[in-house]
């Protein structure tokens, strides 16, 4: 036993430095995020069992890539390793004190479930073999990977790098990679403590529904207002992997928002219900400005099945008398005036369902030009690699291309430069695409640009500081430079005024909008090499931050408004054919139907949990059909978690006959876990399903 425990206290270890020696290089805050992550490690140490709900509460808000300019990790990396840390290294310390026995029974369930540890082995080494596919199909090799390092440069061309690239399989596999590390620690949790450990991860899922409905309300309430449904701004919250695109918010919300009415279903009285009726009112309105179709449907379908399966398993709601009867009507006319509100009149959504048959003939020849980039029996068995859809589609689809590259390298003089490209082709999508900085907004006068640039023929580049959180433009200063030659000389400094609106304070929400600058190359099949470039306040302050990319892309954000389909196949069933071939299908597709079988067996036993995770699972279903999140690590992670934590469901416990159906819907659920006065006594027994 000693031997595991020390491979668990050498992985802690790792995982501490790791974090650590990512944490001191944050571009931020790298003291105070140390001190949050030691914070994160001492709670998982103290109480594995909590970790779940630890990660799934600050998933939402662990990621600041706007301003750090980190791609390949995030803060919330750095979380999941601090967490990793932390339990491992108990489990370790455990071993050696000699107190490692009060865990046993839960390393003999891991031993006897093998159907979970096989299938967990089976996704693992599908997921290595899709690593070396994706890396060889990018062109990695040993000598490439020692040249990289050699020069020095390897680490920021890593942390800065693109989609195309080949450090893309790594920032996607990542997930999978965290999933397996975890699992360990959630099977070393003692048995009496697993179902607490399940109530925690949906604890931890509804505070982070929590959070985005705060940031939902706060983004709208600056940019088009709380109440606004007519305009076209689709709510993106902080899931800035929507900077190319894709559905980050709505699987989240998937996978959430069920919660919220599952906790209102459940909830007794007082506080707690009201927490939960307002948490189901917000969820309903970060779900609808979204304005997708897809989570709609699937929001609907999710919580039609857990009406279903609650009445089909007897989950009773709590009882609250008449004043609950009243209080819940008041609820549901909430939610539908909401509903009608935003759906109903002249409001944005009206049109988007207009255009849903046209939407879906687009979708599907974008489905099809994807199913084409499977060419070989290869392809189809074992895909084209992780990570590298993007590249293949942009490459190999008429009209598929990208509308924009940035991408960071050093010239002949050691110095750091950008090349920034527009679309190779497409005109129409030359304004989709840019380099973008975070930036203070001045509220009067102009601002004026320094730059110092190359390009090999007269490229037209665009210069602009808009009011802007991540997908639209609102406000802006711009100015189109259009040389009438090819710009040779790199120590020049070109100085360009920007002109366009002021951005006085028209009230005090319009006041706290985020500033953006952007460079946008405009010419098709040209790209400018950016060598310094500088941005001047309107008291002529300089305000950007990396100015000579000495440092990478640190602080600058690559971002595209439009063109997504390079980057996304918009089908999670398909984006794992198409990657992962139908090898990788079908592993996942066998842990998927497996979760579902521990879910019906929890379902079959009357276990509220099990209710709530076939909320999500369902929801996530459905909206799959429309969404692929295998590119999204932090949604993927979440999409995994809840899946390992249906394996709590193996062990169901067996309520004596006498427990009232609200004892076990409720106490089960919303108690400290302390026997309620209301409960006969007794412990409850647990025996193997």
């Amino acid at each position: 036993m000693a031997r595991p425990r020390s491979g668990a206290l050498i992985l802690g270890a790792l995982a501490a430095l790791t974090c650590l020696g990512l944490a001191v290089q944050h571009p931020l805050a790298p003291a105070l995020l140390v001190g949050a992550l030691c914070l994160c490690m001492g709670a998982a140490a103290w109480r594995p069992w909590t970790v779940g709900g630890l990660l799934a509460m600050l998933l939402p808000v662990a990621s600041l890539a706007p301003s750090t300019g980190w791609w390949l990790i995030d803060e919330f990396d750095l979380l999941v390793l601090a967490v990793l840390a932390g339990a491992h290294a108990r489990s370790g310390f455990e071993a050696f004190s000699g107190r490692a026995a009060s865990s046993s029974s839960s390393e003999t369930q891991v031993q006897a479930d093998r159907v979970w540890v096989g299938l967990l082995v089976a996704l693992g080494a599908s997921a290595l073999l899709s690593l070396f596919i994706g890396l060889r199909d990018a062109g990695v090799s040993a000598r490439a990977v020692a040249a990289g390092w050699a020069s020095g440069d390897g680490w920021l061309r890593a942390l800065h790098a693109d989609y195309a690239s080949a450090f893309n399989p790594l920032r996607v596999s990542k997930s999978l990679l965290w999933a397996l590390l975890l699992y360990p620690v959630l099977r070393r949790v003692p048995v009496e403590r697993q179902r607490e450990m399940a109530r925690f991860t949906l604890a931890g899922l509804l505070c982070g529904l929590a959070w985005v409905c705060v940031l939902v309300l706060w983004e709208r309430g600056r940019y088009v207002g709380v109440l606004n449904f007519s305009d076209s701004y689709r709510t993106v919250a902080n899931f800035w992997e929507m900077h190319v695109g894709g559905g980050a918010i709505d699987a989240h919300l998937a996978m959430a928002v069920p919660l919220a009415f599952w906790a209102v279903w459940l909830a007794p009285g007082g506080w707690r219900w009201a927490c939960a009726a307002v948490l189901a009112v917000l969820g309903t309105y970060a779900v609808l400005t979204t304005y997708s179709r897809g989570l709609y449907l699937a929001v609907t379908v999710s919580l039609m099945v857990m009406a279903i399966v609650a009445r089909r398993c007897q989950i009773q709601p709590a009882s609250g008398g008449r004043r609950r009867g009243w209080a819940l009507r008041v609820l549901v006319f909430a939610l539908l005036a909401e509903a009608v509100w935003v759906l109903g009149g002249h409001s944005f959504m009206t049109g988007r369902l207009a255009q849903s048959e046209t939407d879906l003939v687009d979708r599907v020849a974008h489905w099809q030009s994807g199913l084409g980039l499977l060419r070989t029996p290869a392809d189809w068995v074992l895909g084209l690699g992780a990570g590298r859809l993007p590249a293949h589609y942009s490459a190999r689809v008429p009209d598929g291309e990208f509308p924009g590259q940035a991408r960071w390298r050093r010239d002949a003089a050691g110095a750091g430069q950008v090349v920034l490209s527009g679309p190779p082709t497409r005109q129409e999508a030359a304004y989709d695409f840019g380099l973008t900085q975070r930036i203070p907004l001045a509220p009067q006068g102009h601002y004026r640009v320094r730059v110092r640039y190359e390009t090999d023929a007269p490229v037209v580049v665009l210069f602009s500081v808009c009011e802007r959180h991540l997908l639209y433009d609102f406000r802006c200063q711009w100015k189109h430079v259009r040389p009438e030659a090819a710009v040779t000389d790199a120590t020049q400094w070109h100085d360009i005024p920007l002109s366009g609106q002021v951005f006085s304070d028209a009230s005090r929400a319009v006041s706290w909008r985020d500033g953006m600058f952007a460079l946008t190359v405009l010419s098709t099949g040209h790209a400018a090499r950016i060598h310094a470039v500088e941005l001047l306040d309107p008291q002529g302050v300089q305000i950007l931050k990396n100015t000579d990319f000495s440092a990478g892309l640190r602080y600058w954000f690559p971002a595209a408004q439009s063109s997504f389909k390079p980057w996304h196949m918009d089908n999670l069933y398909l984006e794992i054919l198409i990657e992962r071939g139908l090898l990788g299908w079908l592993v996942l597709g066998l842990l998927a139907a497996w979760a579902w079988r521990c879910v019906a067996q929890g379902l079959k036993a009357g276990d509220p949990l099990a209710l709530a995770l076939a909320g999500s699972l369902s929801a996530m279903g459905v909206l799959g059909l429309v969404i692929s999140v295998t590119e999204l690590p932090r949604i993927a992670f979440m999409l995994l978690l809840i899946l390992l934590t249906t394996s709590h469901f193996r062990r169901i416990p067996q309520y004596s006959r006498y427990v009232t159906e609200r004892q076990k819907g409720v106490s089960a659920v919303f108690s400290d876990g302390r026997p309620s006065r209301a409960q006969p006594p007794g412990p409850l027994q647990e025996k193997e399903v």
